[in-house]
């Protein structure tokens, strides 16, 4: 899917470089293709960690390129935030890095994927494009570049759906086509967690960190997600604690432990009590009470592990 994903990116950019009618076939660098298709899976992995294979102890070796490529940039950076690509300036931060694991993309899609499209349940398939297998460059149409580039909208709709599919076999996350589109968009969006805070205080007028336990004195708390948000991709009540920015932004993406979940479960029914109590009934206390009732938290627990 990053393969296709990548030459149809190059499509819409490459119009202006052959602007004539005599230019029939255009070379297009294996090196920019795994430019790209590094980009897809370093954003896919730092915002939603998601498995791309059947085998969770041995992943794709593009998934391995991506996490050493996040782990050296979060390393430099000194921060676990998730950022979008072209925000990380990554190129720079860390170049060799960089360089290094774009060397390695184009070594595996030399040896893994460049031929693959090339045959279909084994029968080879002509006119896709011209690539003779551990060469550096692919040659296409140019015809076949511009029709790419007039339909690019419905190609990227495909493909994401089609990687959509792909994802489903193997992660148990909710909301996976968004996250799968999402990482088009030029930025990923994550709303103020503010409006929660009246409701967390509700049951925890102390502001205890719910990570340490230590009363959160001489700063604004942080609102955290217990259950990742890169696994939820949502900003729920019930999902929602008080914590020292010092805790929250060492507790990353890590999975609850169970007594976490535990913890949460018999917050959420106390913050329900309480709300009701005081007569305080919207949109959120209803989510609430609807996540008590369907035993989200433990759901999504359990299957985020999966």
């Amino acid at each position: 899917m990053a393969w296709a994903k990548a030459i149809t990116e190059i499509a819409v950019e490459q119009e202006e470089a052959f602007p004539t009618e005599e230019v029939i076939l255009v070379e297009v660098p294996l090196r920019d293709i795994a430019e790209k298709v590094l980009r897809y899976y370093f954003e896919q992995t730092i915002f939603f960690a998601l498995q791309q294979s059947s085998n969770p102890v041995k992943p794709p070796v593009m998934v391995t390129i991506a996490k050493q490529l996040i782990t050296a940039y979060q390393a430099r950076t000194g921060s676990m935030k998730p950022v979008k690509w072209f925000r990380s300036n990554i190129e720079t931060v860390c170049s060799v890095e960089y360089q290094k694991a774009v060397s390695s993309t184009v070594k595996a899609l030399k040896s893994d994927v460049s031929y693959r499209f090339l045959r279909i349940e084994g029968k080879e398939v002509e006119g896709v494009y011209q690539y003779q297998q551990k060469a550096d460059s692919l040659f296409m149409q140019r015809g076949d570049l511009l029709t790419l580039k007039s339909n690019c909208l419905i190609v990227f709709d495909a493909i994401n759906y089609r990687w959509t599919q792909m994802l489903e076999n193997f992660n148990h996350s909710p909301r996976l086509s968004k996250k799968v589109r999402i990482i088009d968009e030029d930025q990923v969006r994550r709303k103020p967690l503010g409006k929660f805070a009246e409701f967390i205080e509700a049951e925890n007028p102390e502001c205890l960190c719910f990570l340490c336990g230590e009363i959160i004195e001489a700063e604004t708390p942080a609102i955290d997600h217990v259950i990742p948000w890169s696994y939820l991709y949502s900003d729920d009540l019930w999902n929602l604690v008080f914590a020292h920015q010092s805790c929250n932004s060492s507790k990353s993406n890590v999975i609850p432990s169970e007594d976490m979940i535990l913890r949460l479960e018999a917050r959420n029914q106390a913050l329900l009590d309480h709300l009701k109590e005081n007569a305080k009934l919207n949109k959120h206390v209803s989510d609430l009470d609807l996540a008590i009732e369907s035993n989200l938290v433990r759901k999504f627990w359990i299957s985020c592990q999966g």
